[in-house]
């Protein structure tokens, strides 16, 4: 029971054992002691996509095949946004996974300032589009593109 409490804790525990199957004619066994050590690294979700090779973002055609997506999401300002997931031949993102994804751009940048490097939010690269038109932030990882618009009324 302690050792289960202690590798549920994260702690280092002692496995005994060589590894190998026993063999039934040996009246004597050596014995090996491993010690795993677990650390939990939180994961990061968005950074400056300056430090790693950034995914170029694509310029957004408007008549393109898209998915409008209908709920809304916090977006630039704290004001509501919507998410459009584009259609590419090899997209499968989702209207939920868009918003998220959008929604950690939008933690990081609240303002929508044009002109600063990218930055890397999951597997997507992020980025204002430099002249706002319907498209304002676009995301990519190179098989999904999706972009943040203000509601359309």
């Amino acid at each position: 029971m302690l050792v289960l409490l202690a590798a549920v804790a994260g702690c280092s525990t002692s496995v005994t054992g060589s590894g190998a199957a026993a063999d039934p004619t040996s009246t004597t066994t050596a014995a090996t002691t491993t010690t795993r050590t677990t650390t939990r690294i939180p994961p990061t979700t968005t950074t400056e996509a300056s430090k790693s090779t950034p995914v170029p973002l694509p310029t957004i055609d408007e008549s393109a095949p898209a998915q409008y997506c209908e709920d809304p999401f916090p977006g630039a300002l704290g004001k509501p946004m919507l998410a459009v997931v584009v259609e590419t031949p090899a997209g499968r993102m989702r209207c939920d996974q868009a918003a998220s994804v959008l929604v950690d751009y939008y933690a990081q940048r609240h303002d929508p300032t044009p002109g600063l490097p990218p930055l890397e939010v999951g597997p997507m690269t992020c980025n204002q589009v430099p002249e706002p038109a319907m498209p304002q932030v676009v995301c990519t990882d190179g098989k999904d593109v999706i972009y943040s618009m203000w509601p359309q009324r």
